[in-house]
């Protein structure tokens, strides 16, 4: 069947940073089609699904989300999930099976069977809808975050409508993080924190998480490795954040984030994995 997945606008590639297995799914605003999130969930590892269920559950009524599953979506796919998956109006969800195909194209609190999805165990599917936008729209500029560990490439880098936001030193070692408005997403600081050759480092990221206001975002990715000498008050601030990823990190693994202060727990958009990269998306 291809193990490729895809999701578009206006027959452009809507923005995702990478494409991976499980469910890849894109947020939409309902009145503007303004593209709101990318990101991806590898239900093959535990607390995946749980984690797209807590991003369903907090959209408002009408949301437009598009899903679109790459490899296997079906491993680990928790009956919560799937519950997610029919207040977005899908019936067929539970049919999903070992490297199913599944695109699916729903609204927040539709009724099961209102969805437009697609699904087969021999091909490719495709799926599509129109989306009536209210008066003109103004497209607003996204937040990328791309992060690959030691093993993965060792490369981070955060970009402001696909040019990359220098960081003060260059990207190093460790979290790089840019502290952005929440509003406009322009961007106030940038500083990377390198724990392995100054374990102090982590108490000052800790501190500058702390320092941030309400109103400011925090985009982190890490490089090469960010495990080593992480304190208990670094990982605590990042589950300010909104992370329910960050205690997973190992040696080497890649993480990236995008997360507001004094958040819930899973509310970040967050991606991490020790064998590959990762990255996420907002507008």
């Amino acid at each position: 069947m291809g193990d490729s997945a895809r999701i578009t606008l206006n027959d452009q590639e809507i923005g995702f940073v990478h494409y991976s297995r499980g469910l890849n799914v894109a947020v939409i605003d309902e009145a503007t089609g303004q593209p709101l999130v990318c990101t991806t969930f590898d239900t093959f590892f535990p607390g995946n699904a749980d984690r797209f269920a807590d991003l369903v559950d907090k959209l408002p009524s009408g949301r437009i989300v598009a899903i679109a599953v790459k490899d296997d979506a079906s491993a680990n796919l928790s009956q919560r999930a799937k519950r997610a998956c029919q207040s977005l109006g899908s019936r067929q969800v539970h049919c999903l099976r070992f490297r199913t195909s599944w695109a699916l194209i729903g609204q927040k609190d539709a009724k099961p069977g209102i969805a437009k999805e697609e699904l087969s165990d021999y091909s490719d599917v495709v799926c599509s809808r129109l989306i009536s936008v209210s008066g003109d729209t103004v497209q607003r500029p996204s937040l990328g975050v791309i992060s690959a560990g030691g093993n993965q490439g060792n490369f981070a880098q955060i970009t402001w409508n696909n040019e990359e936001i220098g960081i003060e030193g260059g990207y190093q070692r460790g979290l790089n993080v840019v502290v952005f408005d929440r509003r406009d997403k322009t961007q106030a600081f940038s500083r990377s924190f390198d724990f392995f050759v100054n374990p102090e480092n982590a108490e000052a990221f800790a501190q500058l998480i702390e320092d941030c206001s309400l109103d400011q975002g925090i985009a982190i990715a890490v490089k090469d490795d960010a495990s080593v000498n992480l304190s208990e008050r670094a990982k605590q601030a990042c589950e300010a954040l909104g992370s329910r990823l960050i205690r997973h990190l190992q040696f080497r693994s890649s993480w990236a984030i995008v997360g507001y202060k004094d958040t819930s727990a899973g509310s970040a958009i967050e991606q991490l994995s020790h064998d590959r990269s990762v990255g996420v998306r907002v507008w």
